[in-house]
């Protein structure tokens, strides 16, 4: 799981690993302050700079039996501005992220998976949230699903999603939504470090703008290689087709993943490497929801960097990137077969840092982190509710965690 560095929150959508069975019991406790100076709090055209200190606190948990597995970090902490740019003192963050395994029988595993948060800076690497301020908000990602070996070769793997997004804001409800998600997948042992598989996936989006539900079906098909302990690879594609409001939109669907790791110093009691080489990377083109009110269907591409380099058993040099294209549509253009979309967004967000250790228990870090935001001509007229069409942002930072 990726942790931002200037403020010690998980990013969304960045859990790769499942809980490990016969691991035993682990326990973290840490926490950590940073500060530092950013130049744009409220994330406006004209800048909102403010000093700011961010105190956390996060217990990571990990148990593994025969037949039960978890993974759990919770935690959270603030964002306190010295300058109270536009009157706002701070901002809260609070997070849940939890994935657990049952072995019901030697052929069924159920699986859940929930990663939830209270915030109020947009999330950048997931389509559930605004790439623009509208204050505090709720947001969870939850999956159910059950692993089935139909054979030594084959298995089936049902699934059910719920993602909901909510706005404390009255003024923002309208960029409130709920999905819901069925799927079913077919997998297939091709060879022992090759798998194959075909899946459907069904999602209602229930939204509180004028767009009201729409419906999205996908057929896709995956390949997925281990080329070793240490480098893993998958390649999922497919077309998605959506309904709204009577208007139907087809795209193509492409996600491929990349994980691998060079070495490893050791590792602490919640799994993450200390001091290690490695790099995940994930792209996807899909249809998402679009975070504008009177918008349809975007298709989008997202790209998710991590790389972390380990100078020596105690330096290591992170770089975390972000970046996404959508072109947002409406309900008419999708009905004609327009599919040009009346204005795009486009994010960008990339951080480097640079962590010490000075002992296996206290860790010091600095770094730089830059967001731009570029929303396009047609936002304003898409979105009465916000103005701001694009908008950059620098924050500067250095802090020290304490684990146990």
């Amino acid at each position: 799981m990726q942790i931002r560095p200037d403020e010690g929150s998980p990013v969304a959508g960045t859990e790769v690993n499942a809980p490990q069975f016969d691991i035993g019991r682990h326990f973290q406790l840490s926490g950590s302050l940073n500060g530092g100076y950013d130049d744009n709090v409220n994330l406006t055209p004209s800048g909102s700079p403010s000093w700011y200190a961010n105190p956390t606190a996060n217990f990571g948990y990990q148990f593994g039996s025969a037949r039960l597995a978890m993974d759990l970090l919770i935690g959270g902490g603030i964002n306190y501005y010295f300058d109270h740019p536009g009157g706002r003192d701070y901002d809260p963050i609070v997070y849940l992220n939890l994935s657990a395994a049952y072995k019901v029988t030697p052929r069924l595993t159920l699986d859940f998976s929930t990663s939830s948060a209270y915030e109020s800076q947009p999330e950048l690497g997931t389509a559930l949230s605004a790439n623009f301020r509208l204050g505090n908000y709720f947001r969870s990602e939850n999956r159910l699903s059950a692993h089935y070996k139909l054979s030594p070769r084959w298995s089936s793997v049902t699934s059910y999603e719920l993602s909901a997004l909510e706005y404390e804001s009255p003024a923002a409800s309208g960029h409130d939504r709920m999905q819901n998600a069925f799927s079913e997948q077919l997998r297939y042992l091709w060879m022992p470090t090759t798998t194959v598989s075909g899946q459907y996936r069904f999602s209602l989006n229930e939204s509180q703008s004028a767009q009201g539900e729409s419906t999205t079906q996908s057929l896709i098909a995956g390949l997925e290689q281990s080329f070793s302990p240490r480098f893993k690879a998958g390649l999922h594609s497919g077309v998605q087709f959506r309904s709204q409001n009577g208007g139907e939109q087809t795209s193509p669907f492409v996600e491929t993943s990349l994980q691998y790791e060079l070495g490893s110093q050791g590792r602490t009691a919640h799994g993450q490497s200390a001091a290690s080489t490695y790099i995940i990377w994930t792209n996807r083109y899909s249809i998402e929801e679009s975070d504008q009110q009177q918008a349809a269907g975007r298709e989008t591409f997202r790209t998710n960097l991590l790389l972390n380099y380990a100078i020596t058993a105690r330096i290591s040099a992170s770089l975390a990137l972000i970046y996404s294209h959508g072109d947002n549509g409406t309900s008419n253009q999708i009905s004609s077969g327009s599919l040009g979309g009346s204005s795009t967004e486009t994010t960008f967000d990339i951080t480097p840092s640079v962590r010490y250790a000075i002992t296996q228990r206290c860790a010091v870090n600095a770094g730089y982190r830059y967001t731009k935001v570029d929303r396009g001509s047609g936002a304003t007229t898409l979105d009465p509710l916000q103005s701001v069409t694009s908008y950059t942002r620098n924050r500067y930072f250095a802090g020290i965690t304490i684990s146990f």
